[in-house]
């Protein structure tokens, strides 16, 4: 993994980041129904898996924001090249496992890297392959509920700066596909801007799949 040591000093962010770094509770989550028409066409007319043609996408959006690659780890701020993706894989005893996936720009290498991941982590059953990784975002997926609003459990270590989105389940209005999509991210890292510039971006992606 390539990464690069910011100086705060010099950072455009610097006041926000040490006002809220210090809060009992930085993290603010914004939850938006996303028309993600393009991405189920996709999925359906090319046999590809939905869960991971969107998490492709948001992988993709993420890694174009610099601030959803920069963590705070070591007491050191760090911006990554690229930010890989964490997401839950059910087991048919109802638990589950987080499964690492390394991102590829290429959707067909991504798809078929992931699937090989998935088929590991079934056969081991571990919890979390990659614990200390930080050049990643958390994903799960709740595809039971179309929720309006979501909080995720939370606790104050080095992962505290890692990003964590959560899809739930779509639905169909008007012939287009609407899926909500949880955003929750430490205040001190991003401010609302940048969350609202991924879900632009994230929109405007599905709408240009082919």
């Amino acid at each position: 993994m390539k990464m690069r040591e910011v100086d705060i000093e010099k950072w455009n962010r610097k006041d926000a980041f040490r006002f809220f770094f210090d809060f009992e509770d930085p993290y603010f989550s914004i939850t938006v129904d996303i028309d993600a028409t393009g991405a189920y066409l996709l999925s359906k007319g090319s046999d590809l898996p939905f869960s991971l043609v969107t998490l492709h996408s948001a992988l993709k959006v993420a890694n174009s924001i610099r601030e959803f690659r920069m963590r705070f780890v070591g007491g050191k701020l760090i911006e990554f090249d690229t930010v890989n993706g964490s997401q839950v894989v059910m087991h048919e005893d109802e638990t589950f496992s987080f499964c690492f996936y390394d991102y590829s720009e290429d959707l067909g290498t991504f798809i078929n890297a992931g699937l090989r991941a998935q088929g590991a982590v079934r056969n081991s059953k571990k919890l979390d392959e990659n614990p200390d990784r930080y050049d990643q975002i958390y994903f799960s997926v709740i595809p039971w509920v179309s929720f309006s609003s979501f909080k995720n459990a939370q606790r104050r270590d080095e992962s505290m700066t890692v990003p964590r989105i959560v899809f739930g389940k779509f639905r169909e209005r008007e012939g287009r596909v609407l899926l909500p999509v949880a955003v929750e991210v430490n205040h001190a890292m991003m401010d609302g801007l940048h969350v609202g510039r991924f879900f632009e971006r994230l929109e405007d992606l599905f709408k240009n799949l082919k």
